[in-house]
């Protein structure tokens, strides 16, 4: 029998089949469909692992009453179970990586923000391939990757990126992602062939936008017009229309010059501002519920090294889960969606564990 709750997942989604079947209101049909459609992909897994499992237990029974003479019906018999073991592993696999932990921003869009950190132009570099790592990543998970500011290198490289992601469930798949990133190579620029640590700064938000519940008080907000800058400094024009933005009971900060006027600027940096501020109120109330889970299995803190691309070695390490994996140039190719898949299971095991307990 499996670990999983499949009997928990499966009356689930029958009570919420029955709910949309009695419902007359259009808020909750919304709503409702909703968790449907995230629902329906567990429970037909949940389904099919059951119909193997029960399978499985007939041909088990079978082959105990079948006459050892009868060679080629027990071959077949055996042959047909080793098929469906098989397609089960490959199942509850599946599943388990839809058990990870849920967060209650799980169905947002988001800011990403990728900054250059230790290395110069070498960490410039290496942040302009997280993003197109993530780029490859939303082309498969059928999301939208926007960029909305960037601060370039001479190299082609990004000392500073903020890109919108809007898709289904982008939080979801995102989240992991927040913490320091490091990467061990020879760089482009590097003649004598010496490997060279650099590191980079993700940074995952939820988008915060109108008919979001959370709200900005402007009251709280110091707004500040320059001339945009452009590289090594220069005035790009002399009209104010780079707008910074400053949340003033936290500190927080945003700042857009890439957008044509001063309101458009306006706009985006308050929508930054907003999702910054959001995070920062979600990830201290998230702390202090999940603290003692949070030290069993680290704070995944943006200053915080979660990851190493080691190219030499061709090798990627998550710190976090101590788990290793190769073919570095196709994780960076999109190939980070397989690794993510293995880090929600490895959170689902967790949770699974901790109810074991």
């Amino acid at each position: 029998m499996s670990r999983l709750p499949l009997a928990l997942i499966i009356s689930q989604y029958d009570n919420l089949n029955q709910k949309l079947a009695s419902t007359n209101t259009t808020a909750e049909l919304i709503k409702l469909s909703k968790e449907q459609k995230k629902l329906q992909p567990q429970a037909d897994l949940a389904k099919r692992i059951e119909v193997l499992e029960k399978s499985i237990e007939e041909n088990d029974k079978l082959l105990q009453e079948i006459d050892k003479s009868e060679a080629e019906m027990i071959e077949l018999t055996e042959a047909d179970n080793t098929e469906m073991k098989e397609e089960l592993v490959k199942l509850e696999a599946k599943l388990l990586s839809y058990l990870a932990p849920t967060d209650t921003r799980d169905d947002y869009n988001i800011i990403l923000e990728i900054r250059g950190g230790a290395g110069g132009d070498e960490s410039a570099l290496f942040a302009a391939d997280l993003l197109r790592m993530y780029s490859r990543l939303c082309e498969q998970l059928g999301f939208n990757l926007k960029v909305v500011s960037k601060s370039e290198n001479s190299l082609g490289g990004f000392k500073e990126v903020i890109a919108e992601i809007r898709g289904e469930g982008a939080y979801s798949w995102f989240k992991y992602e927040g913490g320091v990133h490091r990467v061990q190579r020879v760089p482009t620029t590097e003649k004598q062939g010496r490997i060279h640590t650099s590191t980079v700064s993700v940074a995952i938000m939820p988008l915060i936008e109108e008919n979001n519940e959370f709200k900005l008080d402007l009251k709280e907000v110091e707004i500040t017009a320059s001339t945009s800058q452009g590289a090594g400094g220069q005035s790009v024009n002399t009209t104010y229309s780079a707008i910074k933005v400053k949340h003033l009971p936290t500190g927080i900060e945003a700042q857009s010059q890439d957008e044509r006027n001063q309101q458009q600027n306006r706009i985006r940096a308050l929508q930054v501002l907003t999702s910054r501020v959001f995070d920062f109120y979600e990830e201290k109330k998230h702390a202090e519920e999940m603290a003692e889970r949070r030290e069993q299995v680290g704070t995944a803190d943006r200053s915080e090294k979660i990851r190493t691309y080691n190219f030499p070695q061709d090798r990627v390490t998550d710190h976090r889960y101590n788990q290793s994996w190769n073919q570095l140039p196709t994780i960076l190719e999109g190939g980070i969606r397989d690794i993510i898949e293995e880090i929600k299971k490895i959170e689902a095991e967790r949770v699974l564990d901790e109810l074991g307990k």
